[in-house]
C-alpha cells in the first residue's frame, strides 16, 4: 500500500501536469492587407501550422485574428508567419502610421505611370533620383499596406520619387506587359531604379525593408 504521503505528492504533481496540459494561451489581433474570405482562409491557415496552436481563426468581416495555443506564442512569431503572404499582424501597442492624406501626397514626387494601359518606364524616370515603380492592383490587399509606406518614405527622402502601375486586370494591356516584359511573378511587386536611370533591384512581395535598402539610407 502506498504511503499517504507519497500518494498526497502523486496526486499534486499529477494535478500540475494536467493543468499545465489543460492551459490554453489565448492571442487576438488585427491582420491587415486582407482583400477577400480567401485571403482570410490562407492566414487562418498558416496560423493553424504553427506548433502549439490548438484554433486559429481570421475574420475578413473584422480583420481579426483569434488563436488559442498551448504554448505562449510571441507577437514576432504571429507577424512573420502572416508576412509570408503579404499581410501584416498588428497588436493593441502598435504605434500605427496614417497614411498620408491627398494634400501630402500631392507635394510629393507621387505620380501615376499607368492606369491599365502599357507604359514605357523610361518616359516616368524621375532623373536625379531613386525612383520607385509600385505595380499594383485594387484588389490586391498586400499591395495597399505597402504602397503607404511607400509613400511615407517618399515623404521623408527628397531624392526618392514614387510611380504607380495599377495593373488592373493580370489581361490588360499593363498586366500583359508585366508579365512578359518584367516577369513579375506576383503581386506587390516593386522595381527601383538608379538616379542614372539604371536598374537598381526589384522586390517581390510586402517587403519595405528590402526597399530602403535599394534605395539606401540618409535624407539626401
Amino acid at each position: 500500500m502506498m504511503h499517504p504521503l507519497r500518494y498526497l505528492v502523486v496526486v499534486l504533481l499529477f494535478a500540475l501536469t494536467a493543468s499545465a496540459a489543460a492551459e490554453q494561451f489565448v492571442v487576438e489581433f488585427e491582420v491587415t492587407g486582407l482583400a477577400c474570405d480567401g485571403c482570410a482562409a490562407t492566414a487562418t491557415d498558416a496560423l493553424r501550422k504553427l506548433p502549439g496552436v490548438t484554433s486559429a481563426k481570421v475574420t475578413f468581416a473584422t480583420r481579426r485574428a483569434h488563436v488559442e495555443a498551448n504554448r505562449r506564442i510571441e507577437d514576432a512569431e504571429l507577424r512573420v508567419t502572416v508576412a509570408k503572404f503579404g499581410f501584416e499582424a498588428r497588436f493593441p501597442n502598435d504605434a500605427v502610421a496614417k497614411p498620408l492624406t491627398a494634400e501630402e501626397r500631392s507635394r510629393l514626387d507621387i505620380k501615376v505611370a499607368s492606369h491599365g494601359e502599357a507604359f514605357d518606364v523610361r518616359k516616368h524616370l524621375a532623373r536625379g533620383k531613386f525612383t520607385i515603380f509600385d505595380f499594383w492592383a485594387e484588389w490586391c490587399g498586400p499591395c495597399h499596406v505597402l504602397t503607404q509606406k511607400i509613400e511615407k518614405l517618399v515623404q521623408a527622402r527628397s531624392n526618392v520619387a514614387l510611380r504607380t502601375i495599377d495593373l488592373k486586370q493580370w489581361d490588360s494591356p499593363a498586366g500583359k506587359q508585366a508579365t512578359k516584359e518584367f516577369k513579375v511573378p506576383g503581386l506587390p511587386y516593386v522595381r527601383v531604379y538608379g538616379p542614372d536611370g539604371r536598374l537598381v533591384g526589384e522586390v517581390v512581395g510586402n517587403d519595405i525593408g528590402k526597399i530602403k535598402q535599394l534605395v539606401g539610407s540618409g535624407s539626401d
